[in-house]
């Protein structure tokens, strides 16, 4: 039987270990105007990738350096889809994982392990108990550019958990608010305490 804690967490325990999984969310008409967005997107990326594959070079152009014109075309092309490219990935990344992601963790008397997954496929890490230093909220910087673009809605998120394993930093817990970070970090706490004391 296990707990949920707030509206995105769900728990289960089992002989022996813990499991929690923690599901994304996002308001549906951001969700919505993300995915519009994402396909209107798409298609102008297509389309440049079109004119850059040949399609330029049967733009009617008017003027005496026809050559030099389009050659700045094509560094234009090139220069946008640069672009292009990265926001498409950021951009695909995060509607994916708002319709088919989610994170699991699973607590047993030895590790932590977590695992970011959308539809069932991700890495899990494994993470010793006496290795994990300093587990704590995350702190944000509202003032933070950096900060500000990650959280944004068309982004991922930060994270509202992080701890030190062998010197590097390592976080969890994508877009949880600071109550519900706290939520989890005293259950997982507890429950810690306890797998280790029955192992």
């Amino acid at each position: 039987m296990g707990i949920n804690i707030g509206d995105r967490i769900s728990t289960e325990d089992h002989p022996g270990s813990t499991t929690v999984i923690i599901s994304p969310y996002l308001e549906r008409w951001k969700l919505v105007l993300l995915t519009t967005w994402f396909l209107a997107f798409s298609f102008v990326g297509f389309y440049m990738i079109y004119l850059l594959a040949g399609g330029a070079y049967s733009l009617e152009v008017v003027g005496d350096n026809v050559e030099d014109i389009r050659d700045q075309q094509l560094v234009y092309l090139i220069v946008f889809l640069g672009f292009w490219a990265y926001f498409e990935y950021k951009i695909g990344k995060a509607i994916l994982w708002y319709h088919f992601g989610k994170e699991f963790i699973k607590l047993d008397g030895d590790s932590f392990s977590h695992k970011r997954a959308i539809v069932g496929y991700g890495r899990s890490n494994r993470y010793f108990y006496e290795n994990m230093k300093q587990i704590e909220l995350f702190e944000t910087d509202s003032s933070a550019f950096g900060q500000f673009f990650e959280n944004a809605y068309w982004s991922l998120g930060t994270d509202g958990i992080m701890f030190t394993y062998f010197g590097k930093s390592k976080s969890f817990g994508r877009r949880l608010d600071e109550k519900t970070s706290k939520r989890l970090l005293n259950f997982l706490d507890d429950k810690i305490k306890t797998l280790r004391k029955k192992k």
